[in-house]
């Protein structure tokens, strides 16, 4: 009970602070928390003469609050809440037309038969008292050559819940515009585009842009086809705050000086580490053994056999910055590396026998959560469990030295 007493206060400490010191609608934004995704997954199996087949796997991962978020921000958290729900009742019509298709498809071609998917993930990219912005994530494989996927940014506002359009974050579009045309070329120097700035320039007119708002800046992105091949992957690219100040709001300028940022290990993610406007690119891949960490082109190795990588930033007010680097490992269990990022440089600080993900495991199937770490000075993570066992809760912070301080 008093880990979780002062829990809720130290959720509520950028409140008062930013109260002790003036006016509140001028304070700097504070990081917050109490966001998880709830996993659900099940196959759909059918039976003709050559016998029980599955037809469509689906997997569904929508974002939700917990009730100490949902006590602070209850328009926010009634905003996602009816998109998640919207997301997951949309899923559900559509399988009704992927079984359908796969059996057809099965008769039609079963020397090619492959059972259908479809998969829609989450994941977070910034939270605090001002913003939360985070992607959505769909995929669906079918009879075609190969799968779809798109990823779709939500900006909340998070005191009323309303979405934030771009316009309101950017005081010139075409300018905006002009820059995102120049980066997209200069960081994908390679790729296959089609007609790429006719298209971009149509996406800003038409306020189809794809984007989220980041701790540090504003990202867009590119599903494929948008303007380049698929093979191509998502293209995205990142403006910084600091690089150009004066093309955004002012209101949008002023960031919370400490927070945690989740990105999939797959995408590089751009930010400034120090705050000075340098841009910094960080990206985070598996290998054989071994985690690799690629900080502005050079790389440094781990040795850690992790799969199913679970990245976070962390960034603290004195301008340190840390990884959090949640990963499965090779006997089914999951751990943390913990490393910091400083001089052009990452270090090993520990491996933590914690995770992100929640597991409780219940007959007949596991039931799973993940939750995002958005704010460093206030969350919960679980003691790793063993497979087919249930997880336990920790209250915790990231200390100064970059290791769990616990409540």
């Amino acid at each position: 009970m008093l880990g979780k007493l002062k829990f809720k206060a130290l959720l509520g400490a950028g409140l008062v602070a930013a109260m002790l010191a003036g006016n509140l609608a001028e304070a700097a934004p504070q990081a917050i928390g109490g966001f998880f995704k709830q996993i659900r997954q099940q196959s759909f199996m059918d039976r003709d003469e050559r016998g029980e087949h599955e037809v469509l796997y689906q997997r569904f991962a929508g974002l939700a609050v917990d009730k100490e978020l949902r006590e602070r921000f209850p328009k926010l958290s009634a905003a996602i809440e009816q998109r998640t729900s919207a997301d997951w009742a949309r899923m559900q019509k559509d399988s009704v037309g992927m079984k359908a298709e796969a059996v057809q498809f099965r008769r039609e071609s079963p020397n090619y038969y492959h059972p259908f998917a479809q998969d829609m993930d989450v994941i977070m990219r910034r939270a605090d008292d001002a913003v939360v912005s985070y992607l959505e994530m769909e995929y669906e494989n079918g009879a075609g050559a190969h799968g779809m996927y798109g990823w779709q940014g939500v900006n909340l506002n998070t005191m009323t819940g309303e979405e934030i359009a771009l316009s309101a974050v950017v005081k010139d579009m075409g300018r905006f515009t002009d820059i995102i045309i120049a980066q997209l070329k200069k960081e994908h120097p390679d790729a296959s585009f089609f007609d790429m700035e006719t298209q971009v320039r149509k996406y800003a007119l038409q306020g189809k842009l794809n984007w989220t708002l980041d701790p540090r800046g504003v990202t867009v992105y590119f599903n494929p086809y948008a303007i380049a091949a698929y093979a191509e992957g998502l293209l995205q690219t990142t403006v910084l705050f600091q690089e150009q100040p004066q093309l955004f709001n002012e209101a949008y300028l002023e960031t919370a000086e400490v927070y945690a940022q989740p990105f999939p290990h797959y995408y590089p993610l751009i930010t400034s580490l120090k705050d000075n406007g340098r841009r910094d690119v960080l990206s985070v891949n598996q290998g054989e053994g071994k985690v690799t960490v690629t900080l502005n082109g050079r790389k440094t190795d781990f040795a850690a056999a992790l799969t199913n990588l679970q990245p976070v930033l962390v960034h603290m007010q004195n301008k340190d910055n840390y990884l959090y680097i949640d990963g499965q490992t090779q006997e089914g269990g999951r751990q943390t590396l913990v490393l910091k990022v400083e001089k052009g440089k990452v270090r090993h600080v520990g491996t933590l026998p914690y995770t992100f993900m929640h597991t409780i495991a219940v007959s007949p199937a596991e039931q799973q959560y993940w939750r995002f770490m958005t704010n460093p000075d206030g969350f919960y993570i679980d003691k790793a469990a063993k497979p087919g066992s249930s997880s336990t809760t920790d209250i915790c912070a990231v200390g100064s030295d970059g290791q769990l301080m616990k409540f």
